[in-house]
C-alpha cells in the first residue's frame, strides 16, 4: 500500500468554463475497461460481498453510463461501483475535467477546510485568494470572517458525521468503515462534500465554535480559494515523497522507554531495515528497555511487517496469508500501465509464486515469522497508536501486536482492516475519460477468523481526539500521550 490510498495532485487554476464531456459511447467504452479489469486483476471481489452482488452493482453502473453524463457525474458513478467492494487500496482519482466542473460551479464555501481526526477546522487562506473568493459578492458578504484553525460545527445543517455519511458511497475502504473515508477526504473535502450533495441555496448556513460558544453565520457560495488547498496539497505531496523514503525512526525517550516512529512503510524491507531492526532491538536489550511504543498514525502501508513482528513473538509463528490471487497472465489488458515498478513487482511476484507452487512450498501463502536472534526478543509492555490513517500493513501490525503481543491500542480506530484485503495496486487509464483506476491483483490475511462485526477489535484501549494541532505539536502529544497510556 502506498501512494495510490490517498489523491496527490495539485490543482489548476483554470477558467471558469464547464469541461469537455465525455460521449455516451465513450463512458460506454471505459466502463467495458473498468469491469474487464475488475474482474481479471483485482485480488477478491468477494472479500467483504458476495460476487453475484457485485455482478449486480456493475450492470447498475452500466445503466447509468448509458446515459449522457458530465465527467463530474462520470466520475461519481464510478466511485459509487467501486465503493461497493469495500476495498480501500482499490480506488479511481478524478481528472482535471473532473475537478474543473467542480470549481467552475462556483458553489464553494470561502474557506479551505481540515481535517483532523474527525473534526473539521477552517485554514488560513492566501491573501491572493481574496479576489478568487470575492467574485460576484458584496461588501457585506465580504465583511463575513472565521478566524483560521477554528472548528466547524455545521454546515448546511448537516454534521461532520452526517456530511461524511453522505460521502461515504463515494469512497473506497476497508469492510466499508468510515474511518478511512475520513482520512480519504481530508485534502479535497469541499470537492466530496459537493460531489456528494451540492449547496441548492443561495445563503448557506455555518455553525462554529468560538470558545465555549456555538456561532451561527451566513455565507454565499462562490470560487474556492484555490491558491491556498495548492499549496497546501502540495505540501502534503512533497512530505508523503519523503516519508515514503524513511524506512522508520528509533529513539529511547525518557530513559527508559523505546520509540519506533513509522510514517510509511513504503520502504521498509531489505538489508537496510533489516539492520535497522536489528541495531534499534541490540539497543533495547542493552539499556533494559521493558516499554515500547510504535507509532503508525498516518502510515497506509508498504511492505508487510512480518521481519519486525519476529522481534516480539519469536519465529515460526503464523501471521496470516499473502496470496498473488490474480497473477501475471501472458496477455493483459492494454489499460493497464506496464512500465512501472508496482507492475514489475506484481510479474516477480507472480514468478516466485508460480515456482513454489511446482517445489510444493506455497502453502496456499501461509506466512511465518523468520528466524530471530532469541536474545533480542521483546518481552515488555507495547503500545501501538494507530489513527484513520493506518492501513493495509500498519493496521496489520497493530492487528498482529494487539493479538499475538499483547499491545495496547491507543488513538483513534484504525482506518485499514485486521483482517484482510486487497492489495499491489496497478495503474489502469480509463479510455475516453482517462480516469486513472488502481486494482489490486494481491490478497493478505490475517491469523485471525473473520469477525460479524470487524470494528470491534480496532477500538482502541484509549481514546485520543484532541483540539486543532499545529503540525509541530502534532507528534509530541501523541508521544507524551502514549507515555501515559502506560500507567
Amino acid at each position: 500500500m502506498g501512494k495510490h490510498s490517498i489523491l496527490l495532485f495539485v490543482l489548476i487554476l483554470i477558467g471558469l468554463t464547464s469541461a469537455r464531456r465525455n460521449s455516451v459511447s465513450g463512458q460506454l467504452k471505459d466502463f467495458e475497461v473498468f469491469k474487464k479489469v475488475l474482474t481479471e486483476k483485482e485480488g477478491r471481489l468477494d472479500l467483504n460481498i458476495p460476487i453475484d452482488s457485485m455482478d449486480f452493482y456493475l450492470d447498475q453502473l452500466r445503466n447509468q453510463l448509458s446515459r449522457d453524463q458530465s465527467p463530474l457525474e462520470e466520475y461519481r458513478e464510478f466511485s459509487r461501483a467501486l465503493a461497493k467492494i469495500q476495498c480501500g487500496h482499490t480506488q479511481i482519482h478524478p481528472t482535471k475535467a473532473v475537478l474543473k466542473e467542480w470549481l467552475a460551479s462556483r458553489n464553494s464555501l470561502p474557506f479551505d477546510f481540515i481535517i483532523q481526526g474527525k473534526k473539521l477546522y477552517t485554514n488560513k487562506l492566501l491573501a491572493q485568494d481574496k479576489p478568487f473568493i470575492s467574485i460576484g459578492k458584496s461588501n457585506e458578504e465580504l465583511k463575513k470572517k472565521i478566524k483560521a484553525f477554528t472548528e466547524i460545527i455545521s454546515i448546511d445543517h448537516k454534521t461532520m458525521d452526517q456530511m461524511i455519511s453522505e460521502i461515504s458511497p463515494f469512497i473506497s475502504s476497508d469492510e466499508n468503515g468510515l474511518e478511512f473515508k475520513y482520512f480519504q477526504v481530508a485534502q479535497l473535502f469541499e470537492f466530496y462534500r459537493h460531489m456528494s450533495s451540492p449547496f441548492t441555496e443561495d445563503s448557506i448556513e455555518v455553525r462554529y465554535l468560538s470558545g465555549i460558544d456555538t456561532i451561527v453565520m451566513y455565507f454565499q457560495p462562490g470560487t474556492a480559494p484555490v491558491n491556498t488547498m495548492n499549496l497546501r496539497l502540495k505540501k502534503m505531496s512533497d512530505q508523503f515523497a519523503v516519508d515514503e523514503k524513511n524506512i522508520g525512526t528509533f529513539q529511547i525517550v525518557r530513559s527508559k522507554i523505546g520509540y519506533f516512529r513509522f510514517k510509511s512503510f513504503k520502504s521498509s524491507y531489505g538489508r537496510d531495515y533489516e539492520f535497522f531492526l536489528e541495531k534499534s532491538f541490540k539497543r533495547i536489550k542493552s539499556k533494559g528497555i521493558k516499554k515500547v511504543i510504535i507509532d503508525v498514525r498516518g502510515n497506509t502501508g508498504g511492505a508487510m511487517q512480518y521481519s519486525l513482528m519476529r522481534y516480539f513473538v519469536g519465529k515460526d509463528v503464523v501471521l496470516g496469508r499473502y496470496v498473488v490471487e490474480k497473477p501475471k497472465n501472458l496477455f493483459e489488458d492494454r489499460h493497464i500501465k506496464k512500465l512501472s515498478r508496482d507492475y514489475f513487482k506484481h510479474h516477480r511476484m507472480s514468478h516466485v509464486q508460480k515456482r513454489r507452487n511446482r517445489r510444493g512450498q506455497f502453502n496456499n501463502g501461509e506466512v511465518v515469522t523468520p528466524t530471530v536472534n532469541e536474545d533480542l526478543i521483546f518481552e515488555g509492555e507495547i503500545i501501538v497508536i494507530t489513527d484513520e490513517g493506518s492501513f493495509s500493513s500498519a493496521s496489520m501490525l497493530a492487528c498482529h501486536l494487539k493479538t499475538l503481543a499483547n499491545a495496547k491500542i491507543v488513538g483513534r480506530t484504525a482506518g485499514g482492516s485486521f483482517y484482510c484485503g486487497n492489495a499491489g495496486s496497478l495503474t489502469v487509464q480509463l479510455p475516453s475519460s482517462k480516469l486513472k483506476l488502481f486494482v489490486n491483483p494481491n490478497a493478505f490475511y490475517s491469523h485471525l477468523r473473520q469477525a460479524e462485526d470487524p470494528r470491534i477489535i480496532k477500538q482502541p484501549d484509549v481514546i485520543l481526539s484532541p483540539e486543532y494541532l499545529k503540525d509541530s505539536k502534532i507528534d509530541d502529544y501523541y508521544l507524551k500521550e502514549g507515555i501515559r497510556a502506560f500507567d
